[in-house]
């Protein structure tokens, strides 16, 4: 497991903004980087398997 945290910016308009700022307004997360961080945590544990596949790849690499 990674022991640091790191710094991701990433730039959404349109609909992706939307559903984030809806996501808000639903009580998913309270601002739009607790939401990301909760849907990046929710897809890796929902698809463990995929996400250790991707780590083995990015190694190989």
């Amino acid at each position: 497991m990674v022991d640091k945290k790191g710094e991701v910016r990433v730039f959404v308009d349109g609909i992706y903004l939307k559903i984030i700022d809806d996501l808000i307004k639903s009580g998913y997360g309270t601002n739009r980087s607790e939401v990301i961080r909760k849907m990046v945590h929710d897809w890796t544990m929902t698809y463990l398997e995929k996400a250790k596949s991707l780590m083995e790849y990015a190694k190989e690499k």
